[in-house]
């Protein structure tokens, strides 16, 4: 009961329907009481306390389809959710908004996964449905079942209620990247109608992309998850609004202060030094 109640909290906080019209803020992140951080490669079973072997730690999850009051039903493909398992830890996307918990496996094909973390972008109506089923679903998994590239999770009635399929992993210098979030310099990172204009692209040492207005070039070197861009051109086209202007002033700003980058379920997240989000991209 007590699961339940804290999640609905987050769901209040985290999932408002409003359709946004102008910037939004996100990862302000809402942390549960009591979030515990278990080992996942000392994860116990019900039999004799055996360290057990973790077979959902290897892979990124995307979100394939959900179930609701209506039956099963498809992900949206632009807005895809996803899980990943790593050292005890557990997080995603819901399409929307990050969420972050723990989980521990209980033997056999069991699962417990805790009240999650989340962070607090605004979503559009339908993504914010996603968004609540997704993780009213998750509040209720009890078991896990994998056959070949696809995850269920299921409840204690073994019911299906979520469904995922395998995600071949990304890297940055293989990939295109639309922007999908921007930091705004003042402790925020928003995206508009404007955001999934902007794209980068990072290939033999060269960096190349679009602001949503002109063109960005610069060099970067990369040396395992660390990477530094260096000075970032831009061509001078005047830019129709005002809006468009701001969005690259705060791409420009945002990438001069990039330290490290993280790829996590097809998503990439490039940050600064102290951790906090300068850019964030998906796979267009």
């Amino acid at each position: 009961m007590k699961k339940k109640i804290l999640l609905s909290l987050i769901l209040l906080q985290g999932c408002s329907t409003t359709t946004p019209t102008n910037n939004t803020v996100a990862e302000q992140l809402i942390e549960p009481p009591n979030m515990r951080s278990i080992s996942a490669t000392t994860d116990k079973g019900m039999q004799g306390g055996e360290a057990m072997h973790n077979p959902l730690s290897a892979d990124q999850w995307q979100l394939r389809s959900y179930l609701t009051e209506q039956g099963m039903q498809p992900a949206l493909p632009d807005n895809p959710a996803s899980i990943e398992f790593a050292e005890g830890r557990v997080g995603g996307s819901t399409g929307c908004n990050r969420y972050f918990g723990s989980y521990q496996l209980m033997g056999g094909e069991g699962v417990q996964i805790s009240q999650p973390g989340l962070t607090m972008m605004v979503c559009p109506e339908k993504i914010a449905a996603q968004e609540y089923q997704y993780l009213k679903n998750l509040a209720d998994i009890n078991f896990f079942l994998l056959q070949e590239s696809k995850l269920q999770l299921l409840d204690t009635r073994r019911q299906v209620r979520l469904i995922f399929q395998n995600l071949p992993p990304l890297t940055l210098e293989q990939t295109a990247w639309q922007v999908t979030g921007i930091n705004n310099g003042t402790g925020g990172v928003i995206n508009n109608a404007h955001t999934g204009k902007a794209n980068l692209q990072f290939k033999d040492g060269k960096l190349q992309g679009d602001s949503g207005c002109n063109a960005l070039t610069a060099s970067y070197q990369v040396n395992a998850s660390e990477l530094t861009i260096g000075p970032v051109s831009s061509t001078r086209k005047l830019c129709p609004e005002k809006d468009l202007m701001t969005q690259e002033q705060q791409i420009l700003q945002g990438l001069t202060q990039v330290t490290h980058y993280q790829i996590r379920a097809n998503q990439l997240r490039l940050v600064n030094a102290g951790g906090s989000l300068m850019l964030s991209l998906k796979q267009p």
